[in-house]
């Protein structure tokens, strides 16, 4: 596997200091390719550079996300070109604070929230923006620093065009940095109409649209599954359908008070699954999630992964085109 993750449903126990927000949250989805070193960096590092600058503490989250996201970048390129290797992730994180959601991505794992209609119908609300070579403002932009997109992909060989790592396209290897770290932002007031929250790599959405997946999870909520279990059933909806990638998933789930605030406790499971706690009676906007991820094909459940089309490797194109190296 490729993939990492990361929930935090209680930023306070792992930095105690962050007392202006009530409650605080974090999640994320990394989606590696080409390698493993880059999602599993992302997954050490992002949340503490995040957290660190000073724009958090002053609450202005979206200026810290894409701080964070530069940061982190900046030292996994640093070491990639140090110890030779050119992988790269990409990555979709969430935070919730004081009942307002704060999304960024990069490439193209994606969030979607999940609200309920008057008729109770679940009703999924996209919070990325995927980042793909072959769109036109990508390659629009990618154009304009002197790089080329050919057969959808950055130099032939790259599918996305924003990630962590992927140094081979990055400064200083290159006149310009033709693959970027900068974020989208989409950001959301939560309320009691809200539900639930997914996050998931490409791996799940190469095979299911927004609608049925907010569709799936609220289901598996009625008929009584925590965030575990319906993380686990994503996935395998995913692996059913026969998605050629791997896959992660992060639910949570939203239970609300009567004055408004939401409160719900968490857990997260890789392959088997654990049991979320029952949720927590506090006034806090705390979640309940869990994330589950497609174990590495060793068994008939499920088909062998390969390289999606959007998540190559750098090398598996023949035709690729070695970007403009820096003078």
């Amino acid at each position: 596997m490729e993939d990492a993750h990361i929930h935090l449903d209680d930023v306070h126990q792992t930095i105690p200091d962050l007392n202006q927000f009530k409650q605080l949250s974090f999640y994320g989805v990394y989606d590696g390719h080409g390698g493993t070193t880059s999602a599993e960096l992302v997954e050490k590092l992002l949340h503490g550079n995040i957290f660190s600058t000073e724009s958090f503490r002053n609450g202005n989250i979206p200026e810290s996300i894409s701080f964070g996201f530069k940061m982190t970048d900046k030292t996994i390129v640093d070491q990639a070109n140090e110890q030779g290797w050119m992988n790269g992730s990409t990555a979709v994180v969430g935070i919730v604070a004081n009942n307002k959601l704060y999304i960024g991505n990069i490439g193209d794992s994606e969030a979607i929230l999940v609200s309920l209609d008057e008729n109770g119908q679940a009703k999924p609300h996209n919070l990325t923006t995927p980042h793909k070579a072959s769109d036109p403002v990508e390659k629009e932009r990618i154009e304009k620093l002197g790089g080329h997109v050919f057969f959808g992909r950055v130099f032939g060989a790259l599918a996305v065009s924003r990630a962590f790592g992927d140094s081979r396209y990055k400064q200083p290897k290159t006149s310009q940095d033709f693959v970027t770290a900068e974020p989208a932002h989409h950001e959301a007031d939560l309320s009691p109409i809200y539900k639930y929250l997914v996050f998931a790599c490409d791996g799940m959405w190469d095979v299911m649209n927004h609608q049925t997946a907010a569709e799936l999870v609220h289901k598996f909520s009625q008929e009584g599954k925590d965030p575990t279990e319906a993380a686990q059933l994503l996935v395998q909806e995913a692996l059913r359908k026969r998605t050629e990638d791997n896959v992660t998933v992060i639910v949570v789930y939203f239970t609300w008070n009567s004055d408004g605030a939401s409160a719900a406790s968490g857990s997260d499971a890789q392959a088997a699954a654990t049991p979320a706690p029952p949720p927590a009676a506090a006034p806090s906007a705390e979640p309940q999630e869990t994330a589950a991820q497609a174990p590495p094909a060793d068994s008939s459940a499920q088909p062998q992964p390969a390289v999606a089309a959007e998540t190559p490797k750098e090398e598996t194109s023949s035709d690729a085109q070695s970007p403009p190296a820096s003078q």
